[in-house]
């Protein structure tokens, strides 16, 4: 891996887990959310934080790809106002059957995570409700 790639997957690494910080989830439901192994350690989450990239596993690559998504999609349907993004995520949402954003997304499950996606993008929304083909 080159320094430049590594550079990049460490400044995500590490903006992921500011986001989810803000969001405020606890180190064992950050766990849960970016798809770590069963058992994994909290203190796996502060070398993380420091100067280690997440693992370059498929499931923690893909839950940290729908997370840099969220993200986006924060900022795009709030981008004059983030405090307004922290809003949301912690008020309960009727399409959500009044469950905080949070909450779902604490859940740890990968549906979870889309679900959340659905509701601020709403491409995501079509291709997970469309019917396959």
């Amino acid at each position: 891996m080159n320094e430049e790639t590594l550079k990049h997957r460490l400044e995500l690494t590490q903006s992921i887990i500011r986001m989810l910080d803000q969001f405020g989830l606890d180190a064992e439901q950050q766990i849960r959310v970016l798809g770590f192994p069963e058992g994994t350690r909290t203190r796996t989450l502060r070398q993380h934080r420091e100067n280690k990239p997440f693992p370059d596993d498929a499931v923690i690559q893909e839950r940290v790809g729908l997370l840099a998504h969220i993200s986006d999609a924060l900022r795009t349907t709030y981008p004059t106002n983030p405090q307004m993004a922290l809003f949301w995520i912690k008020q309960k949402n009727r399409h959500l059957d009044n469950v905080r954003p949070v909450e779902v997304l604490s859940r740890g499950g990968r549906n979870d995570l889309i679900s959340v996606l659905s509701l601020l993008d709403c491409t995501v929304h079509w291709d997970v409700s469309s019917p396959t083909k």
